[in-house]
């Protein structure tokens, strides 16, 4: 019974017969992030969910399907936080439209900084005493 149940263990994490599905499915092991360990990929992560989603991917590659529909049936199920590239509509553009928008307001932010300081700084030219003597002399002729 105890080589039945280690037997089963290991091939539910065993790698498909064709290398170019199994290929798949390890690229999409490492995009989709385990639910139970945080910033880890599937294909990394040592947790009983993580080899249940790495077996899913697996036969739903094995039964045809495309990486797309892979993907979309995860974030179905967990939601789009389980993908380590969200689609960029809806919430997803927001996610990666954001650090960009935010890097542009601060380089902003920093810029008008600088040139006002920069414009506080600036102090009216002084006339020098030599200008004044050579406009006199000047004036005399």
């Amino acid at each position: 019974m105890m080589l039945a149940l280690i037997l089963a263990a290991a091939l539910s994490d065993a790698p498909l017969q064709d290398a170019a599905l199994e290929a798949r499915a390890q690229m999409l092991m490492r995009e989709i992030r385990c639910v139970s360990c945080e910033n880890e990929p599937i294909s990394q992560s040592a947790s009983e969910i993580a080899g249940d989603m790495r077996h899913l991917v697996r036969s739903q590659i094995q039964d045809g399907a495309s990486d797309e529909q892979v993907r979309s049936w995860f974030a179905e199920r967990y939601g789009e936080f389980v993908l380590f590239r969200p689609k960029a509509s809806g919430g997803g553009a927001f996610l990666w439209t954001f650090p960009f928008v935010l890097l542009a307001w601060v380089g902003g932010a920093l810029f008008l900084g600088a040139r006002a300081k920069r414009r506080r700084n600036l102090k009216p030219l002084k006339a020098d005493a030599s200008t004044h003597e050579t406009n006199d002399h000047e004036n005399d002729i």
